[in-house]
């Protein structure tokens, strides 16, 4: 039964997108199901974009609690209302009630991520919006569907704020069909095994996902384990960077979020509530739970938050949240994936351990351009691209490229030719990007590239991804993955040359004009002989790049994915552009870097052999950090060089750090003043005994080093 419940929520996801006209739920299931049961616990997270199903079941008792005695069978209740629960407006919730013998039996639902639901900017995330009112309408709950019938006065209004209605009401009817067949397996599960036994398995899973939690659990001492990061530009024209934190703090068998620390709101880069609880819940269900198939309900009862109201991640109404699922919910779910990662390798369970995973991109890079189409027919195109994906890496194995975003399972990669039949553009190239991801023991899976042309129509770009502060933070030495950026040419010779039968490969084999752009900037309207180039970034490293085995990279080289340079500069290996490695070299090379990293932090010691043999049963957080109990300390793993305190302490207070600028991080990076007037630093945190890298992060000049572990003595 219980697989029984599980393809009833698969199956209404396969509705969805059979039926949805918009690529962006069509091509690639930006959307989520799931089932609640009837008092408001989740049942099932759905295989789809997983943070959409960890705010439903506010929305499920947020209904209850308010409109109870108006909830019908044959009801569908619609809401985008950002403090009831979703990311933003256009990720819109129905809700849909499953009665048995006239009793409130559960709930199933979706979320589907609308095309244009209105607002200042076509594609609905208004990066100009000063608050809320220059953002799409904000909906409460609304019973769009009575005796399963669509209430045309309601879907009137709702198709009204829509640039493309048509696909708007064709997209409601599939979700509409979507619940119309979970809540019939539901039906079906009951006429076959009777209401109490249906009734009792629910209950049952949830008890088991609790216990499959709180046993995890049970192999991590207590603690706080917390990131930190750094949006950029709250609206256009702004110049700003503004601090966002994320802790999580372990108590025996229960875990507390708190964002304590975090910037208050402002512009349109603010995150709601609800969002932030789907993210964290999302990145326990896929890293911590996978095995539970999505029953997430039980774990999320040991899970408590204590948001600071009014911040940038606990916005109070009124403020702008349109954005949010290009910024703002991204860098939350990449925030969540590092504490979360970073408490997993605190664990005395290998298998808990394996878990971990470097962040993924903490930014949905993306243009979303609208104009006329090569018909004559209004259009509004996000470019998806990005859920081609790239992986972090884990403590044993590298991320890879094109292999889809973690978080969104059945997420599926853009078709070229259903973009270029829909919308008036084509494209040059898309491929992998080089250097992208960031650099480690094991390194980041790269992002990807690509170029495009305005082709046979009007175009212009309302929102394109340009950043310069990084945002995926690495972890325990790790390399971040690398920014967002858009290539504008103007005046270009991608006309002739295509009529010649050339293709371009770069945009630096391309003779143009650049034209700057700016984060969250102004429309771009594009000619016939204008590029486009952007790319979506790699994820994060997992550990220090000099500890990489030289035969990795020499085998990254020779498939092109890390450049000779960097194989050189980043991890200390001389190799071949056929990846052959001189190992004399390599050693060489290696020991001046740790020499240089030395002398870059004001030490003129050198660096020890990294030869340390732990003792039987040693504790150690990651590879890289031994808790040495006897001696009330954190040292290094690799050398036994004592770094802090562990009563009152942390890992990081007594190692040596090199802040220096952002761009010298690696070819993928840039001086963030072309965005933001506050100046940024990059800083490297090394053993002073063997120049090991044991932590990185991105900080302004003047901020104390930031406290990422502290465990409890």
């Amino acid at each position: 039964m219980r697989h029984s419940l599980w393809n009833a929520n698969e199956e209404h996801g396969s509705i969805i997108a059979n039926l949805s006209v918009s690529p962006i739920s069509l091509e690639t299931r930006d959307f989520q199901t799931a089932i609640i049961s009837a008092e408001g616990e989740i049942l099932f997270f759905g295989p789809y974009l997983q943070y959409l199903a960890g705010f439903m079941d506010m929305v499920a008792k947020f209904i209850i609690e308010r409109r109870g005695e108006d909830i019908r069978p044959g009801d569908m209740w619609l809401v985008n209302d950002p403090w009831i629960g979703t990311a933003h407006q256009p990720d819109v919730n129905l809700m849909c009630p499953v009665f048995q013998d006239g009793e409130l039996f559960c709930w199933v639902a979706n979320n589907v991520h609308q095309n244009d639901i209105g607002g200042t900017v076509p594609g609905s995330f208004c990066t100009n919006a000063q608050d809320i009112y220059y953002d799409p309408v904000v909906i409460p709950p609304v019973r769009i569907v009575k005796n399963d019938e669509i209430d045309v006065d309601i879907e009137s209004f709702y198709r009204r704020q829509s640039r493309t209605p048509i696909n708007l009401a064709l997209d409601l009817r599939a979700c509409i069909a979507g619940n119309h067949a979970a809540r019939q397996r539901i039906y079906t599960l009951i006429e076959r095994y009777g209401a109490r036994t249906v009734k009792g398995v629910m209950n049952g899973i949830l008890d088991a996902s609790e216990s499959a939690f709180t046993a995890l659990l049970d192999t991590i001492p207590d603690g706080e384990w917390s990131e930190r990061c750094y949006h950029e530009v709250a609206v256009t024209g702004d110049r700003g960077t503004y601090r966002i934190e994320l802790h999580l703090k372990k108590q025996g068998r229960s875990i507390t979020f708190t964002n304590e620390g975090t910037d208050p709101e402002v512009g349109a880069i603010n995150l709601p509530f609800a969002a932030l609880r789907g993210t964290t819940l999302a990145a326990i269900n896929v890293l911590m739970l996978a095995e539970q198939m999505g029953v997430i309900g039980g774990a999320a009862r040991q899970v408590s938050y204590e948001p600071v109201p009014g911040t940038l991640t606990c916005p109070n109404y009124g403020v702008a949240v349109s954005p949010a699922g290009i910024y703002s919910t991204e860098l939350s779910m990449a925030m969540s994936n590092a504490v979360l990662s970073k408490m997993l390798l605190c664990s005395s369970d290998e298998a808990v351990r394996d878990k971990a995973l470097s962040t993924t991109p903490a930014q949905w890079h993306i243009h979303i351009h609208a104009g006329v189409n090569q018909r004559g027919a209004y259009y509004v195109g996000p470019m998806l691209d990005a859920i081609i994906g790239t992986t972090g890496a884990t403590r044993s194995a590298d991320g890879t490229f094109a292999n889809g975003v973690w978080w969104i399972p059945e997420g599926r990669g853009p078709n070229v030719e259903t973009y270029e039949r829909d919308w008036p553009i084509l494209y040059l190239y898309r491929g992998e990007d080089q250097d992208s991801g960031g650099a480690g023991r094991f390194r980041g899976g790269n992002g990807g590239r690509l170029a495009y042309i305005p082709y046979k129509g009007e175009v212009a770009v309302g929102v394109y991804s340009a950043e310069g502060v990084p945002k995926t933070a690495g972890l325990f030495g790790g390399n971040p993955g690398s920014v967002g950026a858009t290539t504008l040419l103007r005046g270009s010779d991608v006309v002739a040359r295509l009529a010649a039968g050339e293709l371009p490969g770069s945009a630096a084999e391309i003779e143009g004009t650049v034209e700057p752009v700016q984060n969250k900037g102004v429309a771009l309207p594009v000619d016939h002989d204008a590029v486009l180039e952007w790319n979506w970034g790699g994820s994060a490293g997992y550990g220090d790049p000099l500890t990489r085995d030289p035969a990795r990279v020499g085998a990254d080289v020779a498939a092109g994915s890390v450049g000779v340079a960097s194989a050189s500069d980043t991890y200390g290996v001389i190799a071949s552009e056929a990846g052959e490695v001189d190992a004399a070299a390599t050693e060489a090379r290696r020991a001046e870097l740790r020499t240089a990293r030395l002398r870059a932090a004001g030490s003129g010691d050198e660096a020890g052999p990294l030869d340390l043999e732990l003792p039987a049963g040693a504790v150690v957080i990651g590879e890289d950090i031994w808790v040495n109990a006897d001696d009330d300390a954190y040292c290094c793993a690799h050398c036994g060089r004592r770094t802090g305190a562990l009563s009152g302490g942390h890992p990081k207070e007594e190692l040596l750090v090199h802040q220096h600028a952002m761009e010298e991080i690696g070819p993928r990076f840039v001086d963030p003043a072309a965005f933001v007037d506050d100046p940024m630093v990059w800083r490297e945190y090394f053993c002073p005994g063997c120049a090991t890298r044991l932590a990185t992060e991105v900080a302004r000049p003047d901020d104390p080093p930031f406290v990422e572990i502290r465990l409890d003595r």
